[in-house]
């Protein structure tokens, strides 16, 4: 297995950082920034163990239903669409992506590294609502692209996780919807081309261990074992050498020096406390709102961007592709809690720009899952079918625990506490990319 050898002599490399040279302070400081660093990779892990307990490598499962609160492996998931996914191992050979025609209705399949960056796209946006066969590789392969590829498609890491998302138009949609998920079709490139498959371990991703909870700096034993899965940028490969001298190094057990580890420990929760709080703070908040980060999916060198968004609201897409602003409190600065209620107004003419569809999904805020509801309905949208437009065209949603006595199709459930919004704007226009677009309102009713 190359990658192997070659995260061993990573691993090797990195371990010329000498912990001698580090006091207390400086330690716990290091240790803050690792903890910042690894973040999103980690937290990433805990859908790609769960996959891969349930489905082999390079195996498409694509599940013709809506998540609801029960769906707990992932943050914020949407109720917009229907779900594929698959965990692609890119150590040995590539993989290809077939897709059929896909006209009238949004989909795409996301691609992300073991760095939660996007890669290229495949969909409606990206390749277009023609039928496709793309190419999927890794790192380390090397060989010609056969004939016949719509297009190809590089990963800096060897373990991808594919994350396709299919509109689904109401409840009267779901069997076509359906139809069309059972036109894509994942195989080996050997299994495409007749050969055969190199011989090679499965890959063995560790055991997630919940990041917001227990000790933080365990989070630092997973990283080890996943970082070989990718190959590191220069910058990173210098913040990995300063992080090897409190037991960071890829492929290694986590061993922090004994005369450190309180240190270490004291670093990493700090470094987790720095996370949660910048996942509320992931922009500036204007009346209620924080618009996605522009940097969403290509973070480059930010990691605090990218593990707040990693808490939050993981597998954000490119903005290009969908925009997310998210609201945790009122237009008056207060915490969004079921106890009260709240009137969400669009202007007329201000319904979120798209060219694809939006929606509004409430989540509980402690645990950023779909809350719970007695009539199922966790989202309001442009496809909700019994919507009620004000008389000069513009749109009123109601946020309460009871259900108003009028216009019950214009009413989202609240949990009782605190919870949180997320407005996605599938395929955004321009203004909701650059900022242009006001954002709704959210006024709290007093009763």
């Amino acid at each position: 297995m190359r990658y192997w050898i070659s995260a061993f002599a990573l691993g090797a490399s990195l371990g010329t950082a000498h912990a001698a040279t580090l006091d207390q302070p400086q330690t716990k400081a290091l240790a803050q920034e690792a903890y910042v660093f690894a973040y999103a990779t980690v937290e990433h892990d805990k859908v790609l163990s769960a996959i891969a307990a349930k489905l082999p490598f390079n195996r498409l499962y694509s599940e013709p239903r809506l998540f609801g609160p029960q769906d707990n492996k992932v943050v914020s998931p949407n109720n917009d669409t229907f779900y594929s996914r698959a965990l692609l191992d890119l150590s040995g050979e590539p993989v290809v992506l077939d897709v059929p025609a896909v006209e009238g209705r949004y989909y795409s399949f996301q691609l992300v590294d073991m760095r939660t960056d996007n890669l290229d796209y495949i969909g409606t946006r990206a390749t277009g609502s023609q039928a496709g066969r793309y190419l999927i590789a890794g790192p380390d392969w090397q060989g010609p692209t056969p004939k016949g590829f719509s297009g190809v498609i590089r990963s800096p890491s060897r373990l991808v996780f594919l994350l396709g998302r299919t509109e689904v138009k109401g409840e009267a949609d779901q069997k076509d919807a359906a139809k069309v998920m059972m036109g894509y079709v994942l195989q080996p490139l050997s299994s495409v081309m007749g050969g055969a498959a190199p011989d090679l371990a499965p890959l063995r991703l560790p055991a997630y261990q919940d990041t917001k909870q227990g000790p933080a700096q365990a989070l630092f034993s997973t990283f080890n074992a996943l970082a070989p899965l990718h190959e590191w940028t220069p910058s990173e490969r210098a913040k990995l050498q300063r992080f090897a001298a409190i037991g960071l190094t890829p492929g290694a057990a986590f061993a922090p020096p004994a005369d450190l580890s309180e240190a270490i420990a004291q670093g990493a929760e700090a470094g987790r406390e720095q996370v949660r709080a910048a996942s509320s703070k992931v922009s500036v908040e204007q009346q209620g709102w924080f618009r996605s980060p522009a940097n969403v999916g290509k973070f480059g060198d930010d990691d605090l961007t990218r593990a707040a968004v990693a808490w939050r609201y993981i597998y954000a897409n490119d903005p290009v592709e969908a925009v997310y602003p998210m609201a945790l409190h009122d237009a008056q600065g207060e915490t969004l809690d079921g106890t009260h209620a709240y009137r969400l107004h669009f202007p007329a003419g201000q319904l979120p720009p798209v060219n694809a569809f939006w929606s509004l999904t409430l989540y509980d805020s402690s645990s950023q899952l779909l809350a719970a509801n007695p009539i199922q309905r966790y989202a309001l949208g442009d496809r909700s079918p019994d919507l009620h437009y004000d008389a000069d065209g513009g749109l009123t949603l109601i946020l309460q625990p009871a259900a108003p006595t009028q216009q019950q199709g214009n009413w989202l459930p609240t949990p009782q506490g605190p919870f949180n919004l997320l407005l996605r704007l599938y395929l955004p226009k321009a203004g909701a990319l650059d900022g242009s677009y006001q954002l709704p309102t959210i006024a709290r009713i007093e009763p």
